[in-house]
């Protein structure tokens, strides 16, 4: 299989994430474009390991090409919001959509497989660099909240903050609660909003691009917390 990478960093060649658009969601990130591209092979063996985890039939053969090195913009390595990469501005088939959400599911499911068996020293240390394991997932739920306010409100919902002072039983379960109606928000959307492109300041916003940012996001600190914890890659 032959896997076009889109590379964001800046002109040095510093923060880079690079994406894997053949494979929706993966994304790999290193401090460096060589570090980040060096990773990329074992990246996508974890994404395609998920894939077979649920059944997927993938041909385990990796060959790489650098589609695009985009080296322009405001914030180039961490996913930048106003980067378009082939895909964004097409109409969010209802197909491609029924895909994401899966894939969301699974990367989701994998995430809280790994931390529900942790202890809560576990769940609450903080390492020499980086975040605790809840502070990850705290980030991952409001980003991903973000992401689907930005087609309307979800009533009754409450979003970034409202999760500070819930227990870790309650925060997991405010998750899987919230994820489940903004799935139904997605699915709720009209042929027109899977269609239309809307500009906000520099950034072009479609159903497609949101799609793919919220599985990237998910799939980056998926990762994070693999390292986190250990795990090999």
């Amino acid at each position: 299989m032959l896997y076009h990478l889109y590379l964001e960093s800046g002109p040095q060649r510093k923060k880079t994430m690079v994406h894997v658009l053949e494979l929706p969601g993966c994304v790999v990130t290193g401090p460096t474009t060589e570090e980040a591209m060096a990773r990329t092979p074992d990246i996508i063996r974890e994404y395609l390991r998920l894939l077979q985890h649920h059944g997927e039939v993938i041909d385990a053969e990796i060959q790489l090409e650098v589609a695009q090195h985009i080296t322009e913009g405001s914030w180039l390595g961490n996913g930048d919001p106003a980067l378009l990469l082939p895909g964004d501005l097409e109409p969010l088939t209802i197909e491609r959509r029924e895909e994401c959400l899966q894939l969301s599911q699974w990367i989701r499911q994998e995430m809280l497989a790994m931390v529900q068996s942790l202890s809560d020293e576990q769940w609450q240390e903080k390492p020499a660099r980086g975040r605790t394991i809840r502070a990850i997932l705290e980030h991952v739920f409001n980003a991903e909240y973000s992401y689907i306010r930005g087609f309307g409100k979800l009533e009754g919902m409450a979003g970034p903050g409202s999760v500070e002072r819930k227990s870790r039983d309650e925060f997991l379960a405010w998750m899987e609660y919230v994820r489940t109606r903004e799935n139904e928000k997605i699915r709720a959307l009209t042929e027109s909003e899977r269609s239309e492109q809307t500009q906000h300041g520099q950034q072009i916003k479609t159903a497609s691009k949101v799609m793919r940012r919220m599985l990237e996001h998910e799939w980056e600190h998926l990762m994070e917390i693999k390292v986190r914890l250990g795990y090999p890659l």
